[in-house]
């Protein structure tokens, strides 16, 4: 090891990091998303394993209520510990309903994660592309040292299989930055 440690650190890690993570957020702000959603849970949190539990329950639900197929929803679920009290909770993109009404799918999407999780608080807005709510989830992806310390747990963005053929799809036709990705 050499006397300075910054000579052995390798400078491209965290630029290369940035670069997969700003790549990622612009695949998934291509998507026509229809709702951001919060979800905290009332009382005491789950295990990480249940409260994943909770969540993918809540989408098979949406998935009946909106009458779409499960497989068909589009889906980007990223946990984290909040920032002020440490609390895990999440952060959800939602799309591939079949609603015209974003007022009431909104609701629903409230209602459905109240019941299941037995009245915890939830914050349900259609996507609106201008906020930037697929960088947000998933800029744990590139974080900085900052980022780390305050969201230490978010370190993955979990997408369903439809969001990974629909990415697929855009790559291999050629659209996304004039077909240079394979």
């Amino acid at each position: 090891m050499a006397k300075n440690p910054r000579i052995d650190r390798d400078w491209r890690e965290p630029i290369r990091k940035s670069e997969v993570s700003t790549d990622f957020g612009l695949s998934l702000a291509r998507i026509q998303w229809d709702a951001f959603a919060t979800l905290t849970f009332a009382g005491n949190v789950p295990r990480t394993q249940i409260a994943y539990g909770l969540a993918w329950c809540w989408l098979q639900e949406l998935a009946k209520v909106d009458g779409v197929p499960y497989k068909r929803l589009l889906i980007a679920l990223r946990g984290e510990e909040g920032e002020s009290k440490g609390r895990f909770h999440f952060h959800c993109l939602v799309g591939g309903t079949a609603t015209r009404n974003y007022h009431s799918l909104t609701h629903q999407l409230e209602h459905l994660w109240k019941v299941s999780t037995g009245g915890a608080r939830v914050e349900v807005r259609q996507y609106d592309r201008a906020l930037a709510g697929a960088d947000y989830v998933c800029k744990c992806l590139g974080a900085n040292q900052y980022e780390l310390n305050k969201y230490s747990f978010a370190n993955s963005v979990t997408l369903s299989a439809s969001v990974i053929r629909l990415i697929t799809g855009i790559d291999a036709s050629g659209e996304r930055r004039g077909g240079q990705d394979t």
